[in-house]
């Protein structure tokens, strides 16, 4: 996605490094070429090198370049170079087709098609030449791409299923940073994208209009719920495995990702939840869709005419949309916030969501799921250094009001919360980004991680810090998480992210042992990179110091 601090690039080879962990060292293990099995029946699909590929603009691939675990301070390695699987494509594969503003409905796999071109993106507004979109953008985007290693062997392979992020406005399958070629080029797993409704086409709440809108609520969600099934019913013939799906995201993907616990709909899709700077948290409450949809009806100039959406054209309604949307994370993370994202639509017609996340997890109704949560050190410092005018609160008074009108905090104990990050010279701006980085990521993170694991749920928690080259913002592990390299990358930022990606396989194949501790009755987090802090002891901190303020 735009404006998150990380390079776009073009579609670069994938180095794949198969890497064991324990507490105090690594080794890394070479994958070497398998030879070919017999083929077994398939669906067609378009068979290269990762090493050698090129993209599907027929640029040139970005040169091999080896990869290998992340190593600070007291970790040794072996710096070992590694062989990439050969893989196997199929791109734009629809899973879905839907109406405007109606549920997406399951389409059947057609294993006779070449699925050799990226499907159409979502619809969105704004410049979206960085979505590497070759086939444009389009209503009817509801399509995904599979990549799996051209052996896979007698054994089916876990599923990786990636959730984009973009704050429900932005992105795509088809960039760089959807491509999960960089799973399935290890030989351990089998990497899915998929698009979802964005903007006023996923996330408008329309279903208190009745009518052509009765099922307009969490649209979005219900492609990716419509994706899973879709996964379930197909994955099996690409050399997957149905009965363990890991389902990831960065963002407003990983709020997705978190958001199918509290959809009775989803249940038994998934097996795994990795989520990357998203939360348990951050529900629009429903007076607050309903506002959304009034302020957009109003700029239309339809609000006695709710049915006009209908016909509206596409583009004009995406960039409506974005014109009325509040930019800031601040605003975009208080809890009386009128953005769009998953709505609380429980009271809601049709709503699709049981209960908040964060209950859910207390409940212990999905025990049985693992979860891995991640964030960043310094994750809301996108905006401090590249939309800083926009971003200054103006005065630490002004900052104190603004946070606690916004999350309904007494004015004294946001006082003093703020006196808590008022340290060290900060300028306003500087101190607005560290308390939102805390409280709005690390902080739910923690209680979702506390929750899960006191209910008898297995959870991580994972910690990124900053690497040469890549400031510890909001977006900085994406290429990781997919397997993935940042163009021009330093060494430092290829471990760190090589680390990202080889946790989230070992995740997903349910190898705990490779992993850090888990989350007990303590914080436990795990840290990569360069930190400033030993990230459990400042996850105990942040809880301290935001004991008693509810996170919603």
């Amino acid at each position: 996605m735009p404006n998150m601090g990380e390079g776009r690039g073009c579609l670069g080879a994938v180095e794949v490094g198969k890497s064991r962990r324990n507490s105090g060292s690594s080794r890394l293990a070479s994958i070497a070429m398998s030879a070919r099995a017999p083929p077994r029946e398939s669906p067609k699909a378009e068979t290269f090198s990762s090493a050698e590929r090129e993209d599907n603009t027929g640029k040139e691939a970005t040169p091999h370049r080896p990869c290998a675990r992340p190593h600070w301070k007291d970790e040794q390695m072996t710096d070992t170079d590694t062989t990439p699987k050969e893989i196997r494509s199929w791109l734009g594969i629809p899973y879905a087709t839907a109406e405007r503003f109606c549920r997406p409905t399951l389409l059947p796999f057609n294993s006779d098609l070449p699925y050799d071109q990226k499907g159409p993106a979502p619809m969105q507004a704004g410049d979206t030449s960085w979505l590497e979109a070759d086939n444009g953008l389009s209503e009817d985007c509801l399509n995904l791409n599979v990549w799996a290693p051209e052996d896979v062997g007698d054994k089916p392979l876990p599923v990786i299923v990636y959730i984009y992020g973009g704050g429900f406005e932005l992105g795509a399958n088809t960039q760089t940073t959807s491509n999960a070629s960089g799973l399935a080029a290890t030989g351990r797993a089998i990497g899915i994208s998929l698009n979802y409704r964005l903007g006023p086409f996923g996330w408008l709440s329309l279903s208190q209009f009745g009518g052509a809108f009765s099922n307009a609520t969490n649209l979005g969600l219900q492609d990716i719920i419509t994706a899973l099934r879709w996964v379930q019913e197909n994955i099996a013939r690409f050399g997957g495995d149905p009965q363990n799906v890991t389902v990831t995201g960065h963002s407003a993907g990983a709020f997705c990702a978190l958001g199918l616990l509290a959809a009775p709909s989803a249940d038994g899709l998934y097996h795994h939840l990795a989520a990357f700077s998203g939360m348990a948290s951050r529900l629009v409450p429903a007076w607050g869709a309903e506002e959304r949809a009034w302020t957009l009806l109003t700029e239309l100039g339809i609000e006695d005419d709710p049915e006009r959406l209908l016909n509206i054209d596409a583009k004009l309604l995406a960039e409506t949309m974005s014109k009325t949307q509040l930019a800031d994370p601040g605003a975009r993370h208080g809890i009386d916030n009128t953005v769009i994202a998953i709505v609380d639509d429980r009271a809601q017609p049709n709503g699709i969501i049981l209960d908040h996340p964060m209950r859910i997890l207390e409940s212990g109704r999905h025990r049985d799921i693992d979860i891995l949560l991640s964030s960043t050190t310094h994750e809301t410092d996108w905006w401090v250094l590249h939309k800083t005018k926009d971003f200054d609160p103006g005065s630490i008074s002004d900052l104190i009001k603004e946070f606690a009108t916004r999350n309904r905090i007494p004015r004294s104990r946001a006082h003093a919360i703020v006196a808590t990050y008022d340290v060290g010279g900060r300028t306003p701006v500087q101190v607005r980004g560290a308390l939102l980085t805390d409280y709005s990521f690390t902080l739910p993170q923690v209680r979702a991680a506390l929750a899960h694991a006191a209910a008898g749920g297995n959870a991580y928690l994972l910690t990124v810090g900053a690497v040469e080259g890549a400031h510890a913002v909001h977006g900085t592990e994406m290429y990781g998480i997919v397997g993935q390299q940042r163009p021009g990358q330093s060494n430092e930022q290829a471990l760190r992210d090589a680390f990202v990606r080889d946790a989230l396989l070992d995740f997903a194949a349910g190898n705990h042992d490779q992993l850090w501790k888990a989350v007990t009755t303590e914080p436990t987090s795990h840290g990569i990179g360069n930190l400033p802090y030993d990230p459990t002891a400042h996850a105990a901190e942040v809880l301290r110091t935001f004991a008693g303020i509810e996170r919603t």
